[in-house]
């Protein structure tokens, strides 16, 4: 795991791995990420973002994309 806590972009597998969820549940989540042709990557620092975000505003419920 400490290979992946020095990455700037993650895979899906790595994001899911980095957050501690289900691949589904980070593919219906509006955690932002990029699109280069098939590949879906996340930006670290984006993700890290989110999850502050999350924590500053407890009471805000992210909503799910329809997937």
């Amino acid at each position: 795991m400490e290979e992946i806590k020095e990455k700037q972009v993650l895979t899906r597998d790595e994001t899911a791995a980095y957050l501690g969820i289900h691949l589904n549940t980070l593919d219906r989540s509006d955690v932002p990420r990029i699109h280069i042709g098939a590949r879906v990557l996340f930006r670290k620092a984006t993700v890290d973002k989110y999850l502050s975000d999350m924590e500053r505003n407890p009471g805000m419920r992210r909503r799910f994309r329809n997937a």
